[in-house]
């Protein structure tokens, strides 16, 4: 959840430009943000509302993302058959 910095008069406000008013709620944490792309992330879904998430609840959805490696393909010996005649 993002940090809470507001009080109530400023809760019409994006809580992460503080300029542009509340155009969306956030999914997750229900924080209000702007449709500015820095600070928010729309999901579109099909036959439903879009879903949103602020940026500080897509930070913390990537800090669980783990790398993940592949791993080399085997080598494989080949034996050459000789054909008898």
């Amino acid at each position: 959840m993002a940090p809470i910095r507001y009080s109530v008069e400023y809760l019409d406000y994006c809580t992460t430009c503080e300029t542009k008013k509340v155009i969306q709620c956030c999914d997750k944490c229900g924080d209000s943000v702007c449709e500015n792309t820095e600070c928010c992330t729309i999901y579109p879904q099909h036959n439903r509302e879009d879903t949103v998430l602020c940026k500080y609840c897509v930070d913390a959805v990537e800090k669980k993302f783990k790398e993940v490696k592949e791993p080399e393909p085997k080598k494989h010996k080949y034996v050459h058959f000789q054909q008898r005649t």
